[in-house]
Parts: C-alpha cells; structure tokens; sequence
C-alpha cells in the first residue's frame, strides 16, 4: 500500500517553530525516505491574521520557487504536489481571489481557524470564557464552515471538528458534544461537499497528539460514507518532519473496513484516485 501525504507544513507557515521545522526540500526528501507515492506542501495562508498575528504574509513567490525546484529534484522518486492550506477565505473575498488569481495551485485545502470576532479557536483564552460565549463560537464555526462550503473554491474540506480539539484540552467539550451530536451538526456541510464535487479530508493529528482521534471522528466519517461520500484525503497535517505521514496507514486501514476502496490526492485541481 502506498501512502500519500495531502498536508504538511513547511518553515515558510507561521505557527512553524523556526528552530524545528524543515524546508520544502527537507519535508520532501524526508517523503522520499518514507517511499511516500506523493506529498502535497500546504503551508497556512491565513486571510485573517490571527494568534496574536503570528501569520506574517506569506512569502508566496518562496513557497511557488521552492515547490518547483523540488518537483524537479525529486521527479521519479515523489511526486511533489504544489498545495496550500487556504483559511478563512470568505472573510476577504478580494485578497483570496486575487491570491487564487495569481499563484496556480495543484491542490486547495478549505479551512476554518478562526470565527468572525473572534481569535483562532487555539489561542482563545478558555478559562475566561463563558460556555455561552464558546456554544455561540461553536455555532459561528459551523456556519462559516457552510459559507465556505457554498463558495466551494477549494479541494477538499480540512480537519472538521477542529475547535474539538481545544475544548477538549480545555474540559469544555461537553458543550459541543461532537460525538452525540456531531451527524446533526454536520450533515448540512456533509451533503454540500457531496453535491459539489469536494472531498473530505480525514486528518490524523489528533492521533499523534493525544485527543484520541482522527478530525472527523470515525463516526462523522462512517456518516460521510452513508450519505454517498467517495472522496477522500488524508493528511497527517505535520508541522515537523518527523511527523510526516504519522498515522496515515493505520487511517486508510480504517477507511477500507468503513467501506472505501481508494483515496484521493489533486493534480491541477482534478483528483487523483488511489487505491487503499
């Protein structure tokens, strides 16, 4: 089995410690080591500055320079895929058009860090937060989740669930119940990326980072599968390359027994089915 890894991070994203991280050039001969079929760069492009503005602009001319050079270096043993982490997008329609305009990306990962009057869910101070105050951003992040959804500009559907993982580390998961509640609270965008073509994707760092699964959990997943959903990536969303890949093998094995029989990677937006 071939495993393809659909989201990293490089030195070029923001929240990369710069005394850790690797280069494009490390992250894809680290992918080479691993005999990985294929690995897709896709550093945080975040329209709304946010955690206390530790996403600087990025350096879009570095990424598309450094991207290139590796699909050259490395052609034959991985295939580099140029990708990038789009955040926010309906927040500044104008910037993220324009981006989109000028830099010709192979694969777009669609996310939501952040709410509109509010921080990313990572840097909200939880302790001094009502419960009404995180149900309410709970429910803005499902509803920016659909905006983007409608404005459908992206490739596949990045880490659903995410604030999960900061209510969780915070004891304040009950008041979103994502497990008991999580078919109802998704089955709107669930159906709409269906509909339009959009893939899901399956993200594995909860795994390595003790939140006790994957974003989506199985059983948002196994709903995916119920409702018709065929396309799927998964990404370890590494931020460092010893965390390339983490977790994605085992994760393919559980896609194959909730019944799919391949994944997905993008070239030039088309995706690419492999078999698991």
């Amino acid at each position: 089995m071939q495993i393809h890894e659909t989201h990293c991070h490089s030195l070029y994203s923001g929240d990369v410690d710069k005394t850790r991280g690797a280069s494009i050039d490390a992250l894809c001969a680290r992918a080479c080591e691993l005999g990985l079929g294929s690995i897709a760069v896709t550093d945080h492009l975040e329209i709304d500055q946010t955690m206390g503005n530790i996403f600087p602009p990025l350096d879009n001319e570095g990424i598309r320079r450094d991207v290139t050079a590796a699909k050259e270096k490395y052609s034959g043993k991985a295939e580099v895929v140029y990708g990038v982490e789009l955040a926010q997008a309906c927040h500044k329609m104008s910037k993220t058009q324009s981006i989109l305009d000028e830099y010709k990306y192979d694969f777009i990962i669609g996310s939501v860090h952040c709410v509109r009057g509010f921080p990313d869910f990572s840097d909200m101070e939880y302790p001094a937060v009502s419960d009404g105050t995180l149900a309410h951003s709970w429910e803005l992040y499902l509803a920016e989740m659909n905006e983007m959804v409608d404005w459908g500009g992206f490739d596949t559907l990045a880490h659903i669930t995410y604030p999960y993982r900061y209510f969780h580390r915070h004891g304040r998961e009950a008041i979103i119940n994502v497990f008991e509640k999580g078919r109802e609270q998704f089955e709107p965008v669930l159906r709409k990326i269906i509909h339009k073509g959009i893939a899901l994707e399956v993200n594995t760092s909860g795994l390595r980072q003790h939140d006790g699964c994957t974003f989506p959990h199985t059983d948002l997943i196994k709903f995916y599968r119920e409702l018709g959903g065929e396309l799927v990536t998964v990404g370890s969303d590494a931020h460092y390359a010893c965390d390339l890949a983490a977790d994605i093998r085992e994760t393919y094995l559980l896609l194959k027994e909730l019944g799919f029989g391949s994944v997905v990677t993008f070239r030039e937006r088309k995706p690419v089915f492999r078999d698991i």
